[in-house]
């Protein structure tokens, strides 16, 4: 194969749809060719229209040489149909410089425009069909708006496949506001990991915050974090125990109505009354021991019924 050079005004980038834009990689190869000139040649196969060519690989390089007012590229001319090359393209080393949507887009289109089947395509890519069927699924089941996301770099595509999207199945507007909030903040994929583990463990108000602001979300946690890490084993048990409570607290709050009503048998009904009457002692014994001792630290917390000394030995309340 001979490299030619070939008008970039006859070069048709008709595949460029099928990458994802990274901002960085581009802005580094524009450096580098400004300064050193192309060096690898782009690949080509003859268009429709004679004189014009349709790049398989090698997009980012002509819209580089672009931007840096070139008017010729080098380029490799494949007698091939466009799908052949294409998948030549990908065996060649490719894959490796590939994430999984732009293997999804590329499955799709030798699948469903040049309608080879997808054991055809397995056999091209050299990959199992299963991976085909796998690849082809999670772009077509991608809304538009996050596809323009991931081909546009303005979301990383490791982080939309794994916490992303996920979250979109369980709210589309959610992870749609998401989205557009945190577009433009740096979020790397632990801090989106990060919040789509909050966002699945977290009641609807709390989902509201993180989606509504998940910048302040991340910085609360990061201060959350570092106290956390001030506190010796004792404290952070505490803490974690507390929590916990809060949790275990809430939730009975919205299941004892359900559990507790007209249609409840008088046996059930006996048996968590008498659950509540035997653990409230205790319950009341940890709001007055937490209000005193978070009382003498100057901070109101409120009315509370502080009366009576406690025992924090576990002995229980003195009564006078």
């Amino acid at each position: 194969m001979r490299v030619v050079g070939l008008n970039l005004d006859a070069l048709d980038l008709k595949y460029d749809r099928l990458s994802v834009r990274r901002p960085a990689a581009e802005r580094r190869l524009l450096a580098s060719l400004g300064e050193a000139g192309q060096q690898s040649p782009v690949i080509v196969v003859a268009g429709a229209e004679a004189g014009h060519y349709v790049v398989v690989d090698g997009h980012k390089r002509v819209r580089a040489l672009k931007k840096l007012k070139e008017d010729v590229a080098k380029a490799v001319v494949w007698d091939m149909s466009e799908a052949e090359a294409l998948a030549m393209a990908y065996q060649m080393g490719a894959q490796g410089k590939r994430d999984a949507f732009e293997e999804g887009w590329l499955v799709a289109e030798l699948h469903r425009v040049w309608r080879w089947s997808l054991g055809e395509v397995a056999e091209r890519l050299t990959r199992s069909k299963s991976w085909v069927s796998k690849r082809l699924a999670l772009v077509e089941e991608l809304p538009d708006w996050i596809a323009e996301e991931v081909s546009s770099g303005r979301l990383g595509a490791h982080a939309v496949a794994n916490f992303l999207v996920p979250l979109t199945r369980v709210n589309a507007e959610d992870g749609r506001r998401l989205a557009e909030r945190i577009r433009g903040l740096g979020i790397t994929n632990r801090q989106l990991k990060e919040i789509y583990a909050c966002y699945r463990a977290a009641s609807a108000m709390v989902r509201r915050k993180i989606v509504e602001d998940p910048a302040l979300f991340l910085r609360v946690r990061s201060a959350a974090k570092e106290v956390h890490a001030s506190l010796d084993e004792k404290q952070q048990r505490c803490v974690k125990n507390l929590e916990l409570i809060g949790s275990v607290s809430l939730g009975l709050a919205r299941s004892l109505p359900e559990s507790l009503n007209y249609d409840t048998s008088q046996a059930a009904r006996k048996r968590l009354v008498n659950v509540w009457k035997a653990n409230r002692e205790r319950m009341e014994m940890l709001v007055k021991v937490a209000v005193r001792l978070i009382r003498e630290e100057g901070i109101d917390v409120g009315q509370a019924d502080t009366d009576g000394d406690i025992d924090v030995g576990g002995q229980g309340p003195k009564t006078a």
